[in-house]
């Protein structure tokens, strides 16, 4: 240890049985995964007699119902204790135990790291090895986030022992007197409103907000959402389109943090009872300038803060890179390359729209073409593209934009969405005079897209003339190519789970396990199940007569068109995703 001249031990590290000491712990910041792959954590439980397999099995049935963890279901169960919980995931990651009731911290490793990045990324460092090498007692040795960051900012190797919230508290109230810090905050936030903004500015307060941002960005979150609830502060974030828990604070500082959040985006922190929307530019600790939209709800336990987060991170190079494959994407690459007509992007919020339609604007794109877009907000920055924003405050909708815009001289334009009869009837007309028009629409699939149109406004035959392609989408997450696993599934079971008639008697297919490249969630971004219809004549012919959706979904499938579901079918076949995510998204 690396004060061994002091007699009290710099921290007490259990090895689990059978390991070897240290030497057994995971000694990278991406914390390797498992040679030979590890057992369950149910089974672990189940096999150290601390519940039965009924136990677990209902344990995740819940899990699956509020999205937890499944220890953090079994502590809140009163099923196992939290040391109980630890042991087994330390058995289960090949970690040690710290025993904090035995740690003394020295300034030398206190000095090591900040305060408050100790406290709101749950690590505290043990010890230093003779190499160099510094141990952390971690509530979540997953966290690879935090581990990456105390690398870059000791430079030094890492590796994770694991330890409970409890000790982790009881060990922090100790040696930081966060509970004497936490009282103090909580006197302040309940200052008038004048001296609010004093303590948003608080530097705690601050560093509490950047940390969970920046985290957020680092793990490619969409969203953040900082709930109130009776107890205190709860944070999460949306990752691959699923809500993770990111953090969790006390009532005392609640009132500091929101405030804080409220003025990063010019809101008014004295407003309480009216919803407020904001917008500020924000640069990571790890230097990533991104832009936020923010929105304020009033609850009943004090305001909800929605964050989303607009995207940073460079588009897909191709359309295939995006799941857009085979027929579909021929399909869709000849729509794109006529120099007139409508194509729609259909799906409900959240399945990928939007990084379809600037993926295609920028292959499109050339030195030849001038593009304008409408939209609400502008969500990506794209070079040599006239991008505007409606701005509903002042009049300016995407009607009278798209008017002004086709005085412009536009060779394609893009509508963020069609939402009124007005503007469906403009992005229809340019379609039919010499112009290429992108747009989307919130609808279940291709054919319905078609109805749906009818529905707010737009004669058939209109419809017919105008639009060439509708493609319908959705997102499911990719399995992590590490740590994913196969299994068979025979034609019987696969039925069971509303997929249609299975395609063999016997298919291979691969579950999430989870890893640490993964975050532990098996999953790793997101692939688009998509679905492409060429509105040719005959088609066009059935929208003019009005004809239902049904026969024009049975006419799509006579011409080869996969549905969302078949294309999801075949992704999970091919190992992209699995079933339980397709039945998820698309059941």
């Amino acid at each position: 240890m690396g004060h061994a001249s002091d007699p009290r031990p710099e921290a007490s590290l259990r090895p689990q049985e059978g390991e070897c000491g240290m030497e057994a712990s995971l000694q990278t910041p991406a914390l390797t995964a498992i040679p030979g792959g590890r057992r369950r954590l149910g089974a672990l439980l189940v096999a150290d007699g601390l519940v039965t397999q009924h136990q677990i099995e209902a344990a995740l049935a819940r899990q699956q119902l509020d999205r937890r963890r499944l220890g953090e279901v079994l502590v809140r169960e009163g099923l196992v204790s939290e040391q109980d919980l630890v042991d087994a995931l330390a058995e289960q990651l090949r970690l040690e135990v710290a025993d904090l009731d035995q740690v003394y911290f020295t300034p030398e490793i206190l000095g090591l790291l900040p305060r408050d990045f100790m406290l709101n990324r749950r690590v505290l460092p043990l010890s230093l090895e003779e190499d160099g090498t510094l141990t952390l007692a971690m509530t979540d040795p997953l966290d690879i986030v935090a581990l990456d960051e105390v690398r870059l900012r000791t430079k030094r190797n890492v590796r994770a022992a694991i330890c409970t919230e409890t000790a982790f508290e009881e060990a922090c109230a100790t040696f930081f007197n966060t509970r004497g810090k936490l009282r103090e905050l909580g006197d302040e936030s309940d200052a008038p409103v004048a001296d609010e903004a004093a303590l948003a500015h608080d530097a705690s307060i601050i560093e509490i907000v950047d940390s969970l941002i920046s985290d957020a960005v680092s793990m490619k979150a969409s969203d953040i959402h900082v709930e109130p609830h009776a107890g205190g502060l709860h944070v999460r974030c949306r990752i691959d389109g699923v809500l993770h828990k990111l953090r969790e604070y006390p009532s005392e500082v609640q009132a500091g943090i929101v405030s804080r959040i409220k003025i990063m985006g010019n809101m008014d922190i004295a407003e309480r009872r009216l919803p407020q929307d904001g917008r500020t530019s924000f640069e990571t600790a790890q230097g990533d300038a991104v832009d936020l939209r923010l929105a304020s709800i009033p609850t009943l336990h004090g305001e909800n803060i929605s964050i989303r987060i607009l995207e940073v991170s460079p588009l897909p190079p191709t359309l295939d890179s995006l799941g857009l494959t085979g027929a579909s994407l021929e399909r869709f690459e000849e729509a794109v390359r006529r120099p007139e007509g409508g194509i729609l992007i259909c799906g409900p919020t959240g399945c990928g729209k939007s990084t379809t339609l600037y993926t295609t604007l920028e292959l499109v794109k050339s030195p030849e073409s001038k593009i304008y877009t409408v939209e609400d907000p502008i969500e990506r920055k794209l070079e040599g593209v006239m991008q505007s924003e409606v701005k509903s405050a002042i009049g300016l909708d995407f009607a009278s934009l798209l008017r002004t815009l086709l005085r412009s001289d536009p060779d394609m334009i893009m509508v963020g969405e069609i939402r009124d009869a007005e503007t469906a009837r403009m992005a229809a007309e340019a379609a039919i005079t010499g112009h290429l028009v992108f747009s989307t629409l919130h609808t279940r699939d291709a054919a319905s897209t078609v109805r749906r149109l009818v529905e707010i406004g737009l004669p058939p035959y209109l419809v017919a003339a105008a639009f060439t392609c509708v493609v319908s989408q959705r997102l499911v997450r990719r399995l992590c190519p590490q740590c994913r696993k196969r299994r068979t599934v025979r034609a019987a079971a696969w039925e069971k789970l509303g997929l249609g008639e299975a395609p063999r008697r016997q298919m291979r297919v691969y579950d999430a396990v989870g890893c640490t490249r993964c975050f532990g969630t098996g999953y790793l971004g997101r692939v688009g199940l998509y679905e492409v219809l060429t509105l040719d004549e005959e088609l066009g012919e059935m929208i003019e007569r009005n004809a239902p959706v049904r026969e024009l979904r049975e006419a799509a499938r006579a011409k080869g068109v996969e549905s969302v579901r078949q294309d999801g079918v075949r992704k999970v076949l091919d190992g992209e995703t699995s079933l339980s995510e397709l039945t998820r998204v698309v059941a």
